[in-house]
C-alpha cells in the first residue's frame, strides 16, 4: 500500500474529504479533495511523514504556504488553508485541472513564437505581482508552471521563494533552484533579486522557442559554470521563424549582469506585449547606434513609459517629410549642376567675391557670439526670488492639493506613472526636488509623477451594456479593450455578453480586457469609413461601431484637448472592407509644450539647470574644438532654440573641448548597493573595478569607498573607478583549493569555517591526480559567510564516500582523521560529561553506512567534568549544609 492510500476517503480536520491521488514528489504528495464547507474541489499537499521533524524540509514547506498566501493573482495558484501539526502538515490549494508546461513542451518540442510569448506574458504577470509584494520565486522552470485547458498559465511551487520577512542571513541562499534555469548570481552563490527570476524566464522562453536548453552538460557544476561564463547560441540561429525582436528580448533577459536585464517584470512584459503586436520591431538600448529613420526601430527602455506609440508615429511623420524635402533638394542640386556645365564661368570675380564673403561670415559669427554672450547680460533682470520647494513625494495627489499649490505660486505638470505596491494617486517623484531654489519670476514650475496603478482593480460588470457604453467604462479606467464577436440567442446586436478576464477578476492597468459582443450573422460588409478625426473619442467610437468597425485606442501626448482623435488608421471614405475590420484611433493626452531655450555659450551645469526647469532631459554630451566659444561651453544643441517640444524630450549637447569624449561628473555611490553604484558609475561613463573588505558596523553589500572623489569632472569616458564593498564581519575569504586532495580540502574547509557543498566529478581536466580538486564554485578572493557551502569538482569518475568508520571511544584528532580519510566532513560538538577529556562519545551517522562524498558527520566530544568531593555533613545545621554544598 502506498503512503497516501490509507487516507483516501478520510476527512481531514472535519472539512476536506480526500478523493484520489494527483501526484507524488520526493518531499510531498498531492491529493484531490472536496471542501465540504465551501462545496468546492481543492488540492491538498501533504508533507511526507519522513520529513516530520526535518527542520529544513518543514521550513521549505511552511515557506511555500507563507509566500503564496501573500499573493492574489489569476496566474498564481491560490492557497486556501494551511495546517501545521506535529504528526501532519498540509496546504490546501486551488485544484488545477491541467498539465505542466514541461509535459506540454515535451510533446510539442518547439512552440510557435506567438504561443511562447503568450505563456511568457502570463508568467511575467505572476512575477510582477509577486515582486510587488517583495516575493522572489527563485525556481522558475516548466515543471512549476501549470497550463490549464483554457490556455491560462499558473505559477506554482514557491517552496524556496524569498519573502519579505526573511533577513539576508535567513533567506537560505543555498536554495538555488534547478541548475538548468538558475541565474549566474544564483549559480555563484550571490544574493538573488527580482532580476534572478527574469533570467529564469529568459531561459524558459529560450527553451519554448528552440526546443532545447541554452546550456547542457554531464554535471550540474559544469552547467552552473556555463550559466556564469558562457553565451548560448542565438535563438534565431536555432529557429529562423522567430522574429528578431523576440530574440532580443530573450538575450536581454539572459544577460549575465542583473543590472543589464530588464528593469523589472513589468518592463519585460511590455516588451513581449509590444513584439506580439509589432513582430517587425527591432529594439535598441540607450546609447546604442540605430537608424533614426527606421520606423521599426524602438528603444526597449521606452516601452514602460508609454512613449512607444508617440515615438513610432513621430518617426513615420519625420521620415515622410524628410523624404519629400530630400527629393526637392536633390532636384535643385541637379539643376544647378547642369547649369554650371552648360554655362561655365571663367571670371576671377567669383573668387574675389568668395573671399570677401568668407571674411564677412566670420565677422558676423564673431558679432553674433558677442551678442549672445554679453548683450543679454546688460538687460537681464535681477529680480530672482528665493522659493522653498515643498517635499510632495508620498503625498496623495488630489484637486485640493493642486489648488493649494497653484495658490502658492506653483505651476504644476502631472505625469502618470505605474508602480505596484504604492497607493493609488500617490506622488512618486517630483522635479525639482524639495529645498530652497531661485526662480526668475517667483513661480516654481514643478512636474509630479503620480501613481495610477490601482491597488484593487477588478473587471467592472458591463454585461448587456451596448459595446460603446462598455468601452467608455473601461476608457475611464484607462484599461484597453478588444472586441470578440460571438453569436448569442439571448442578447441583442452590439450588446456585451461576457468579458475575459471574467467580471470581478483582479487585473492590472496593462491588462487588455476582451469584450464578447453579440452580432448578427447577416452583417458581411462594413459601411463607408466615417471621418472621425477631431471628434471626441466616445463619439468617434460610436460612429465607427455603427458602421460595423471594431475600434482600438492608443494615446499620444499632444497640445490638442484631452480625448480628441488625432489620427485614424483607416482613411475616411474607404469602401469595400469586411465587417468588424479594426480601426486604430490615436487620441490626444493633453500636455503643455515647452519652448527650447538657447543653451549656446552656457556651461554644462547652466544648460542642464535650464533644461530641468523646463522639464526637459539632457541627453548625450560630446566635445569638439571651437574658436567661437570658451572651453566647456555649449556650441551646438540637437534641437534648435524656440522649437516647441513636449516635457521629457531629450536634448543632446556638443561642448567646446579637445574632441575627446568626457564622462559626467563622478557620482557619489557610497552607501549604495553594489548593483546601484555600478549602474550609476557606468551610466556616467566610467569602468568599474570591485574590491571587497570586511567592515564592522556596516551593512554587507554596501559600497563604503570609491577611488575618485564624488563631484569631480574632466575624466575621459572609460576611466576606471575602484569601489570597495563591505562584507560581513563573520565572512570567510575563499582560498584557492585547486590541486588539493579531497581529504586536504575537507581539513581546510573545517579550519576556515566553511563546509563542502555540491561535489561533482569530471575527467575534462588535464594535469590532475585522481580525486584532486579541479574547480570550485566560489572563486578565490571572494567572501562567503561562515558556515556557507563551497561547491567543488573532483577529477575522476563519480563515487560515494567509504563506509562510515566507528569512531566512538577514539580521541578527537583520531576520529577526525578517520572520518576525513573516508571522505566525510566533520563537525565537532563539545559536551560537558564524565569521562576522558577529548574522547568521542557519539557520532551522528551509524558505522557501516555509505553516503555521498562530503556528507556531514557530527561527533560529540567529551570535555572532562571533575567530580567534587562530598564534605562531611554530620552534625551540621540545614543552613550550614546548604552553604557547604554550594
Amino acid at each position: 500500500m502506498n503512503k497516501y492510500e490509507n487516507i483516501i476517503g478520510k476527512i481531514l480536520d472535519g472539512r476536506y474529504k480526500i478523493l484520489e491521488p494527483v501526484g507524488v514528489g520526493g518531499m510531498a504528495f498531492v491529493l484531490k479533495a472536496e471542501d465540504l464547507v465551501m462545496n468546492r474541489v481543492v488540492a491538498v499537499k501533504i508533507l511526507n511523514e519522513q520529513y516530520n521533524g526535518d527542520e529544513e524540509a518543514e521550513k521549505r514547506f511552511i515557506n511555500e504556504s507563507k509566500a503564496v498566501a501573500m499573493l492574489s493573482n489569476q496566474n498564481i495558484v491560490s492557497v486556501y488553508d494551511v495546517a501545521i501539526y506535529p504528526d501532519i502538515k498540509y496546504i490546501v490549494m486551488e485544484y488545477l485541472d491541467g498539465i505542466t508546461l514541461r509535459t506540454y513542451m515535451d510533446n510539442k518540442k518547439v512552440l510557435p513564437w506567438k504561443e511562447a510569448c503568450v505563456y511568457t506574458l502570463q508568467i511575467l504577470r505572476a512575477l510582477e505581482h509577486a515582486h510587488s509584494k517583495n516575493v522572489i520565486h527563485r525556481d522558475i522552470k516548466p515543471q512549476n508552471i501549470m497550463l490549464m485547458k483554457d490556455g491560462c498559465v499558473k505559477v506554482t511551487d514557491f517552496g524556496i521563494a524569498k519573502t519579505p520577512d526573511m533577513s539576508d542571513a535567513s533567506s537560505d541562499e543555498k536554495a538555488i533552484g534547478t541548475v538548468y534555469y538558475i541565474s549566474p548570481e544564483q549559480a555563484s552563490g550571490q544574493e538573488t533579486s527580482y532580476a534572478s527570476d527574469l533570467y529564469s524566464v529568459g531561459v524558459l522562453f529560450y527553451e519554448m522557442l528552440t526546443g532545447q536548453l541554452p546550456f547542457t552538460a554531464d554535471s550540474a557544476v559544469t552547467i552552473a559554470m556555463m550559466q556564469i561564463n558562457d553565451t548560448p547560441k542565438d535563438v534565431e540561429e536555432l529557429n529562423p521563424t522567430v522574429p528578431y525582436g523576440v530574440a532580443q528580448i530573450v538575450r536581454k533577459a539572459m544577460q549575465k549582469q542583473p543590472e543589464k536585464r530588464f528593469e523589472d517584470a513589468h518592463a519585460m512584459l511590455k516588451a513581449v506585449d509590444y513584439v506580439i503586436k509589432h513582430p517587425e520591431v527591432v529594439f535598441y538600448e540607450d546609447g546604442e547606434e540605430h537608424d533614426p529613420e527606421d520606423v521599426d526601430s524602438v528603444n526597449i527602455g521606452m516601452i514602460n513609459t508609454g512613449e512607444i506609440g508617440e515615438y513610432v508615429i513621430k518617426l513615420e511623420e519625420d521620415k515622410k517629410a524628410e523624404e519629400e524635402g530630400e527629393s526637392k533638394r536633390q532636384k535643385r542640386k541637379k539643376e544647378r549642376k547642369r547649369e554650371r556645365k552648360e554655362h561655365p564661368s571663367h571670371s576671377i570675380f567669383p573668387v574675389i567675391t568668395g573671399v570677401f564673403l568668407a571674411f564677412l561670415v566670420v565677422a558676423l559669427l564673431l558679432g553674433a557670439y558677442l551678442a549672445v554672450k554679453w548683450i543679454p547680460t546688460l538687460f537681464a533682470s535681477e529680480e530672482q526670488e528665493d522659493f522653498e520647494v515643498r517635499n510632495l513625494v508620498e503625498m496623495i495627489y488630489t484637486s485640493d492639493l493642486r489648488n493649494e499649490l497653484e495658490k502658492s505660486n506653483y505651476v504644476v505638470t502631472v505625469k502618470e506613472s505605474y508602480q505596484p505596491g504604492v497607493k493609488f494617486n500617490m506622488i512618486i517623484k517630483q522635479d525639482p526636488a524639495a529645498g530652497r531654489k531661485r526662480f526668475a519670476d517667483g513661480k516654481c514650475r514643478i512636474t509630479l509623477w503620480v501613481n495610477k496603478y490601482p491597488e484593487d482593480l477588478t473587471v467592472p460588470d458591463v454585461r448587456y451594456m451596448s459595446v460603446a457604453d462598455a468601452e467608455a467604462v473601461f476608457r475611464n479606467l484607462r484599461i484597453a479593450t478588444k472586441i470578440n464577436r460571438v453569436l448569442d440567442k439571448y442578447a441583442n446586436d452590439n450588446q456585451v455578453v461576457s468579458t475575459n478576464p471574467a467580471v470581478g477578476s483582479y487585473i492590472n492597468p496593462e491588462t487588455t480586457v476582451t469584450l464578447n459582443v453579440c452580432y448578427s450573422e447577416e452583417i458581411v460588409d462594413a459601411k463607408t469609413t466615417p471621418n472621425v478625426v477631431g471628434l471626441k473619442v466616445e463619439a468617434a467610437t460610436k460612429n465607427l461601431e455603427e458602421s460595423f468597425y471594431l475600434v482600438t485606442v492608443e494615446y499620444r501626448e499632444s497640445e490638442q484637448p484631452d480625448g480628441t482623435v488625432l489620427e485614424q488608421s483607416v482613411p475616411p471614405h474607404t469602401v469595400g472592407l469586411a465587417a468588424w475590420t479594426t480601426v486604430k484611433l490615436t487620441v490626444s493626452h493633453y500636455v503643455e509644450s515647452k519652448k527650447v531655450q538657447d543653451y549656446r555659450g552656457k556651461t554644462l551645469q547652466e544648460a542642464q539647470s535650464m533644461m530641468e526647469f523646463d522639464g526637459l532631459i539632457r541627453g548625450s554630451v560630446k566635445y569638439e574644438p571651437s574658436l567661437l566659444y570658451p572651453k566647456g561651453t555649449v556650441i551646438r544643441q540637437s534641437i534648435e532654440p524656440g522649437t516647441s517640444v513636449l516635457p521629457g524630450t531629450v536634448i543632446d549637447l556638443v561642448l567646446c573641448g579637445e574632441g575627446k569624449q568626457y564622462a559626467l561628473e563622478v557620482p557619489d555611490v557610497r552607501n549604495k548597493t553594489l548593483d546601484e553604484g555600478r549602474a550609476m558609475l557606468e551610466e556616467a561613463g566610467y569602468n568599474v573595478t570591485v574590491q571587497r573588505r570586511v567592515a564592522e558596523n556596516t551593512t554587507p553589500g554596501i559600497i563604503i569607498a570609491q577611488s575618485l572623489q564624488s563631484g569631480a569632472t574632466g575624466y575621459e569616458v572609460g576611466t576606471n573607478i575602484t569601489i570597495t564593498v563591505s562584507v560581513a564581519k563573520d565572512s570567510v575569504l575563499v582560498g584557492n583549493y585547486k590541486g588539493y586532495t579531497f581529504v586536504q580540502l575537507l581539513t581546510a574547509l573545517r579550519q576556515n569555517g566553511l563546509v563542502p557543498g555540491y561535489v561533482t566529478f569530471s575527467t575534462d581536466y588535464e594535469g590532475f591526480n585522481q580525486f584532486d580538486v579541479v574547480d570550485q564554485g566560489t572563486p578565490e578572493g571572494e567572501y562567503l559567510l561562515q558556515g556557507a557551502p563551497l561547491d567543488v569538482t573532483l577529477y575522476g569518475t563519480e563515487q560515494l564516500a567509504d563506509e562510515v568508520p566507528y569512531v566512538v571511544g577514539m580521541d578527537e584528532e583520531q576520529a577526525i582523521r578517520a572520518l576525513e580519510n573516508a571522505w566525510y566532513y566533520v563537525k565537532v560538538e563539545k559536551v560537558n560529561a564524565f569521562g576522558n577529556d577529548g574522547e568521542v562519545l557519539e557520532q551522528s551517522l551509524a558505522d557501516g553506512e555509505q553516503h555521498a562524498a562530503g556528507t556531514v558527520v557530527t561527533i560529540r566530544v567529551c570535555v572532562q567534568q571533575t567530580a567534587a568531593v562530598v564534605p562531611d555533613l554530620t552534625g551540621k545545621t540545614l543552613d550550614e549544609v546548604m552553604d557547604l554544598l554550594d
